[in-house]
This record gives structure tokens, sequence and C-alpha cells, in this order.
């Protein structure tokens, strides 16, 4: 703990409830402005609250002299004093910072099986960055932790990318210990290292979606519907009443609502003496049976992947059984011969189909209570219960550390408790796999295998910026606005602000 401001250590490092600057005023000089934050009738420090804004919501420090936050701090209370300024504000987050580094460098040091995610983006400057985060299962619970930020100084070339993360790798002391990276940047698997890395799903479904409606056979036509909603917006009086949103057509979900919208209120704005004198953006019935097709696909391809989960990072374990229900699904489509369905199918094996040869993503649904029958009553399934086999004698063999902990095995012998979880059916979807294993005392060395596979996580971004867009697109403008020299330090307090205790 750091006992020099007011900022406390993640509350599971703590060694005592005593917290000496709590409450200490956060007290800087300007000139002669003397900078503090009371309140009438005893003094009332609003600093910790302060920052956690900041950092929850990836506010820049200069957000505490802008006038809007004056006005706001004495419309709380008119005899507060919030005469911050940001350089006050930014020391305390780098002391959050320097604190915060050395306890998840700790964490981290100590892990085992972990596995690192890349997201590779794009500021508002056209600077690229890299955030890597690490993911690792810690007493059967899975923890991430955001590492570092890197802007790319050359072009985001694979090599590039693999250079910053050799380096990240190394500073934090975990570069022997990484088998696996999960990332959204494309041409990554000719890069030939230990590790092997495997594309973030999030960003190759993207893929696959724009590859198929942005095609030139149906570019023009999203086009069309952009110009619509772009028509009602402006012409005064005649969105009332319409509910129509816009979309960029970039991602593919904030897509699906445009066309939904379009779809389900054409019947009305066809209607509208303005729209029906607007020749070129009227839409024919064979546009309109087009739309209706985009729509079902795109909703198929929604709602099953919102099995994929609900928040945070989850394991690539449930992506080939999701994937056999999404081509289950479109098949279905198609036969009442929708082309969209069509081409999502073909776009997704093309994208998609080398990941049933994947070991990592074989071996990890096979250890996967929840789905083992879509691997293990397969053609390959001999390949992967010989990989778990291998796996359970380098454990036997004392390849691994004795840290594992194998005792309880009793006279149960390695073969005997891997053909015993063969023979069990799958368990409920909602249940944890996590959870399974951790109750699984009888089968250390193969729940040890599970941990390793499980810990490999299935996109480079949480789940909630994967099926909420409108709302990560917020954050994702945010961080596109911070100063350079704020980035790597903001993301990484804003990453791991679920472990802070401000």
């Amino acid at each position: 703990m750091d006992k020099k401001r007011g900022y406390s250590a993640p509350k599971r490092f703590q060694r005592g409830r005593h917290h000496p600057y709590r409450n200490q005023d956060l007290s800087h000089t300007r000139g002669s402005r003397h900078q503090t934050l009371s309140h009438t009738g005893g003094e009332f420090n609003l600093k910790t609250h302060i920052l956690k804004m900041i950092v929850t919501d990836l506010q820049t420090p200069r957000l505490v002299e802008e006038d809007g936050f004056h006005h706001f701090m004495k419309a709380l209370n008119p005899s507060t004093d919030a005469a911050l300024s940001a350089s006050a504000i930014r020391e305390e987050l780098v002391n959050m910072y320097d604190i915060t580094k050395r306890e998840v460098k700790n964490a981290v040091s100590n892990a085992r099986d972990p596995v690192l995610s890349a997201e590779l983006w794009i500021s508002s400057k056209e600077e690229s960055y890299l955030t890597v985060t690490c993911h690792f299962i810690d007493k059967w619970e899975l923890k991430s932790y955001t590492l570092d930020t890197a802007q790319l100084l050359d072009d985001h070339t694979a090599e590039n990318v693999h250079q910053q993360l050799q380096r990240i790798s190394t500073e934090w002391e975990i570069m022997k210990k990484i088998k696996v990276v999960v990332i959204n940047v494309d041409r990554m698997k000719k890069i030939k290292l230990t590790w092997r890395y495997i594309p973030c799903f999030s960003h190759t479904l993207n893929k696959v979606i724009r590859e198929v409606i942005q095609s030139t056979d149906w570019r023009y036509l999203l086009r069309k519907c952009r110009q619509i909603v772009q028509f009602f917006h402006q012409e005064n009086g005649a969105s009332r009443g319409y509910q129509l949103v816009q979309s960029s057509c970039v991602d593919w979900l904030p897509t699906l609502d445009m066309v939904k919208k379009i779809c389900e209120q054409w019947p009305r704005f066809s209607k509208d003496s303005k729209y029906m004198h607007a020749d070129h953006l009227w839409l024919n019935e064979n546009e309109r049976k087009l739309l209706e097709n985009m729509k079902k696909a795109l909703t198929v391809v929604k709602d099953v992947t919102e099995a994929i989960g609900t928040h945070g990072y989850v394991s690539v374990s449930n992506i080939i059984p999701l994937l056999e229900k999404l081509q289950s699904s479109l098949q279905s489509l198609i036969k009442q011969e929708n082309m969209v369905a069509l081409k999502l199918s073909e776009k997704c094996q093309y994208h998609f189909g080398s990941i049933n040869q994947n070991i990592w993503f074989t071996v990890s649904t096979a250890l996967d209570p929840r789905f083992k029958s879509s691997v293990l009553k397969t053609k390959q399934a001999e390949k992967v219960k010989d990989k778990i086999r291998e796996e359970m004698s380098k454990l036997g063999s004392g390849a691994i550390s004795s840290s594992y902990n194998r005792k309880g095995l009793g006279e149960m012998g390695y073969e005997d408790s891997f053909l015993q979880y063969v023979r069990e059916r799958d368990i409920s979807e909602t249940l944890r796999p996590l959870q399974y294993w951790a109750a699984k005392n009888k089968s250390t060395d193969l729940a040890m295998v599970a941990h390793k596979y499980l810990s490999v996580i299935s996109t480079a971004i949480p789940i909630e910026q994967m099926k909420h867009q409108d709302k990560s697109q917020i954050i994702f403008n945010r961080r596109k606005c911070l100063e350079v020299k704020d980035i790597n330090m903001m993301l990484f307090l804003n990453g791991n602000h679920q472990n802070l205790t401000f």
C-alpha cells in the first residue's frame, strides 16, 4: 500500500483495514489558488468519486478544469470549491497506476496457463494502438488484467504487432509461460514462434458479415437505406412517428438494426407524401425482398451468438458448437431461397472452417462438459482423446510443476478418470464448466488439462463490447480522444478498475 496519496490498493491485496490516506485532501497550488474540495458543515472529500468517474468513464483529466464540471459541482452544493487542476488529478492517476501495476504484476507472475489477448485499434489521429490483456484461471475463476497499450509507430503489420507482444510479455515476465495469443489482427498465423495466434471470434464474425453485405451485389442497397434514414431525419416533420436508425454499415449489429427498422416501418413511411416523390429512394419489390432476407439472416446470427455469453471473456470451448448451430440455422433459410444466408454460410465455412482442426479449439470443447459430445462423438474424436491422454501423461510424469496438487486421485488411474468423464452426459448449458472442474477432486490430472485449455478465451474484447456496440462505441470514441501520454495509463486503470478500491 502506498501511503503518499489518497488511493488504496485492490482490496484482495490489502493487509489491514486501516486506510491512512483515504480521507486526505487533494490540495495543490496553481499560482495562488488553493486546490480543494470541501463541504459545508465539515470537510467532505470528493476526490475519490472524481477519480472513479474519470477512470470508469475514460474521461480526460482536463475534465476538472471545464466550466461544465464546475457548474455541475456548484449545482450539487453551492459552497463546494471544485477548483482542481488537471495536473493534480493526473498526478493522482499516475500514483494509482504505479500501485496497481505492482499488484497486477504480482498476480500475473504467479498465474498458471496465462493467455494473452491483443486488440488493435485506431485513434482519432489515425494512429495504431495495441491493447494487451492477460487472462488466467485462479481458483477456478477466470481473471483478466489489462497489461499495456502500445503505440505502433510503424504500420500495423503482423511483424510489428508480434514485436510489441514480445516486448510486453518480456516486461511482464511471462514470455515463457505464454502458449496462446487471441488477436484481432489478420495474417498473424504466418508468424512462427512457440505460442499460437488464434483469431478473435468477434473480429472474424464481423469480417464474414462485412464481406457479404458489402459485396457489389448489395452494397448499393445499404447505401440507399442510409439515404432513406437521412432523408427522414432531415425533412421537417417527415420523421415524426418513424423509428428509423442510422448505420455506417461498418459493424453488422447497427446494420441489422437499420435494416430491421426499415422493413418494419416500410408500410407506414412508404405512404408519406414527401417520400413518395423521392424516386431515387423508392424501394422496389425486389429490394424489399432482399432487405427481408438480410434481416432474417442477420437475425439468425444475432440469436445464435447470444449463447456466447453476456459479459467479460469466455472460453473458446463454445465456438465449435455455436458455429454448428449457426450453420444449421442458415441452412433452414437457404431452403427458403435466402441468398444472403447462403453467402453467410459460405463465408463462415471459409473463415471458420479450420477451427475443427485446431487442437486448442477441439480439446477445449472436449473438456467443456456442456459441449464435449460435439467433439468426442465425431471422426476426430480419437485424435482429440490422444491429445488429452498426452497432456495427462505429462502431468503424471512430473513434466508439470508439482504445485498442481495432484492429491485425491486415489486408486482411480488416469485412463479410468478420463473414460469416466467421456461416458458422462453433457451437463446443462446454463452451468459453468469451471465450477464443474473445481468439484472434480478425483480426476485432478484431467482437471488440470481442462485448466490449461479452458483458459483460452474466444475474443480480444469483452463480450459486452461485441454484443452492445452502441454502448461500447462511446468508450471507443473516448479512448480515441485521450492524450497520447495518458493512453496507456488510462486504459490500464479502466481495464482493471473492477479490482480497484478507490
